[in-house]
């Protein structure tokens, strides 16, 4: 495979920009990729000039730029999953009366493709591009819990578990026990692991050769509310497995 370092660099820091949670400047983004500061600001003014970063109001710091809805666009009309998913999580928001999630694992992290809120908000579809850790939220663990144990190993090796919370596991022959029970259980419980006082249940979603390619959950603020619409978000995930091709055998 051959590299092109420029190119490399160039999404880094696209990549930083996006998930930085200040407005970074040229010498900030320099500073945290190890960049020459000439090199970052060559750059930065390159990928301004074709739309992929703007300004921001002050002038001195620089968010990602408006080209990349097109992709976005682009990318949520078309993913497969998302579009058959999404009929069916309005459907289980309307059940539970809880907001429901649908991730994907991605890079080793729960990436949101989409969210229906509660029906008591507005009704609309949230969370695209979120991420979260996988070893503290119902979404990832789920899909993890059907992993190989040396994909696990390897996974725990390149993010190691962060502790977010006093109930977030982060040993891991711990976790791959954990791991066990939810594979046992068939769905899996984020108990305030990842965020103090919100709770969440997730069920897998299996693709055509019956590997998990994805995972819905229900997040509420008690733990047996959710758990009381188990079934119904057991049933979802089985539907949605159907419509990707999934058949029991």
């Amino acid at each position: 495979m051959v590299v092109v370092k420029s190119i490399i660099k160039a999404l880094d820091i696209l990549e930083f920009v996006a998930n930085s949670n200040s407005i970074p400047t040229v010498a900030q983004i320099a500073g945290q990729l190890k960049l020459n500061r000439t090199t970052a600001y060559h750059l930065v003014q390159t990928l301004q000039s074709k739309g992929y970063l703007i300004k921001d109001e002050n002038g001195m710091g620089y968010q990602i730029g408006l080209k990349f809805l097109t992709f976005t666009a682009k990318l949520l009309d078309s993913h497969r999953l998302r579009i058959e998913a999404l009929p069916y999580l309005q459907e289980l928001a309307q059940v539970s009366g809880e907001r429901v999630n649908l991730g994907i694992l991605n890079d080793d992290e729960v990436l949101y493709l989409a969210g229906v809120e509660k029906p008591s908000l507005p009704s609309v579809y949230t969370r695209f591009g979120k991420r979260a850790p996988a070893h503290c939220s119902s979404l990832g663990k789920i899909i993890l819990a059907y992993w190989s144990e040396a994909e696990v190993d390897r996974l725990l090796q390149h993010k190691p578990p962060v502790r977010f919370t006093e109930n977030t596991i982060t040993d891991p022959q711990l976790f791959k026990q954990h791991l066990a029970e939810i594979r046992s259980q068939g769905y899996a419980v984020d108990h305030q692991e990842h965020l103090p006082g919100v709770y969440c249940i997730a069920a897998l979603i299996r693709g055509l050769n019956g590997n998990g390619i994805g995972s819905i959950s229900i997040s509420s603020g008690g733990l047996e509310k959710a758990k009381g619409y188990l079934q119904n978000l057991l049933q979802t995930a089985e539907i949605i497995s159907h419509r990707m091709g999934y058949t029991l055998r």
